[in-house]
């Protein structure tokens, strides 16, 4: 499994790389922690500048002031992306970890270079459900939950006294194409002994698309079923609820309750903008709101 983890330094970073305990990721694991620099350079061709501007002794400080503060932030971002590879390789010494120190905007580029390496998840941290939290969320790790191409997970740090503790899952599952690609990402991980998927299913009293209330009952009904099939294969706990509301606040409300670990949650399978539309109505505000950590998931393109 190929894992990108996007990695600043701060604390929610730090409180990524402390979840990836918990996140069930399998042994043959190949991560790439990837660090992100805000950095203008000046131009290297001097020539194009105007000759007034070359004949100024306080441009041309300026100049040597601007590239000497472009090479410290790049040897910064390069030993941040250092910091977060030592982490990862104390904690998972059978991994593969690789670092990449970037400049430019930091989610268009962890997007690109998901995009590039062909990751099959992006990790990412956020602050917890302040204000503050919230409005972090939407510079950058909401840009890459509602743009990247692959599956995104969230983390937010639950603080527990032991990491092998079993762990409690939400998956959040409907009638669309998604719920297969939700239940195999669970099912393909390495979760600790006794964990327990809570399969989840919200509906609202009435007829969606024509379709009577009593008919996606039932056909969520089966839906579940195969899915918890699936799920105790691979020798997983699991149960099933249906509830009456709206999806975002129901699985909110649950995840509170039920003191969940993580909420699994996908996206339709229609490409280009109303996708964007379509995640942005639960999983975004999910993701935002969510007291654990959340992963979007995506079916990977053939």
């Amino acid at each position: 499994m190929k894992v990108l983890i996007g990695y600043d330094g701060s604390e929610s970073a730090d409180a990524a790389l402390d979840e990836l305990q918990r996140a069930g990721l399998p042994a043959d694991t190949e991560i790439l922690a990837v660090a992100v620099g805000s950095v203008w350079m000046p131009p290297t061709n001097i020539a194009s500048l105007p000759a007034q501007a070359l004949a100024s002794r306080r441009v041309a400080a300026t100049m040597a002031q601007l590239q000497t503060q472009a090479e410290q932030t790049l040897k910064e971002t390069e030993a941040t992306a250092n910091k977060a590879a030592a982490r990862i390789r104390a904690d998972f010494p059978n991994w593969t970890v690789r670092t990449e120190s970037m400049s430019g905007d930091a989610g268009f580029t962890l997007i690109e270079k998901a995009a590039d390496w062909k990751a099959d998840l992006i990790i990412v941290g956020t602050q917890n459900r302040s204000a503050l939290g919230r409005f972090v969320l939407g510079s950058v790790s909401k840009k890459v939950v509602t743009e990247a191409d692959c599956s995104v997970r969230v983390a937010r740090s639950v603080i527990s006294d032991d990491n092998l503790a079993p762990q409690r899952i939400i998956a959040g599952i409907d009638n669309s194409n998604s719920v297969k690609s939700i239940i195999e990402a669970i099912a393909g991980r390495n979760w600790t002994s006794g964990s327990e998927v809570l399969l989840l299913t919200a509906i609202e009293a009435v007829a969606e698309y024509g379709i009577p209330v009593s008919e996606q009952l039932n056909t969520l009904g089966n839906t579940q079923r195969a899915a918890m099939a699936r799920l105790v294969e691979t020798g997983l706990k699991a149960s099933l609820s249906i509830k009456q509301g709206e999806a975002k606040r129901e699985l909110l409300l649950e995840a509170e309750k039920w003191k969940a670990d993580c909420i699994f949650v996908g996206t339709r399978n229609i490409q280009g903008v109303l996708d964007r539309f379509l995640l942005g109505s639960v999983s975004s505000g999910v993701v935002s709101d969510a007291p654990c950590s959340v992963e979007v998931v995506r079916a990977k393109a053939n």
